[in-house]
């Protein structure tokens, strides 16, 4: 992985976990009175707790993929970043009916399925955030793949 890469993706995760994090504490503490009719305190209700999830996937799965210099095939980093960033749009498409009301119905589905799977298997999006970091990883550019070391020597007699 490049350094640019891991520092880009390491920055920009961090800062969406801890306004996640920020938004969670003033949520749950209640200091103050949050206006749920405000429609960035729905958006906040029904996103922060999933983004929290793959955020923390893709932390640790960037820190793996970058301290442990795992390299992975081509066709498997496209698979898992296309996995990954879909993955992210469904969970940011669950926060549409927030700021637009009037495709409440027809957006209802992705919002019932995210918030649904994230209080029910939250280890499932984390997992989604870590296939988004192994799109990130680096690619190994030997013919035998990433897994070529642990693999005999070929010896044609």
């Amino acid at each position: 992985m490049k350094k640019s890469t891991f520092i880009g993706n390491l920055v920009a995760w961090v800062a969406v976990a801890a306004a996640c994090c920020a938004f969670l504490a003033w949520w749950h503490l209640g200091n103050g009175t949050p206006n749920i009719s405000d429609p960035l305190v729905q958006l906040g209700v029904v996103l922060a707790a999933p983004l929290l999830l793959y955020a923390i996937g893709v932390l640790i799965g960037l820190a793996l993929m970058w301290f442990k210099k795992i390299l992975v095939g081509r066709v498997s980093k496209r698979v898992c970043r296309v996995i990954g960033v879909l993955a992210l749009f469904f969970v940011l498409l669950a926060g549409v009916p927030a700021l637009a009301p009037q495709t409440g119905e027809a957006l209802m589905g992705p919002a019932m399925v995210v918030v649904y799977v994230t209080m029910v298997a939250p280890l499932m999006i984390m997992m989604l955030g870590f296939v988004y970091a192994v799109g990130c990883a680096g690619v190994d550019t030997s013919k035998r793949g990433p897994f070529a070391k642990y693999l005999p020597e070929d010896h044609f007699e």
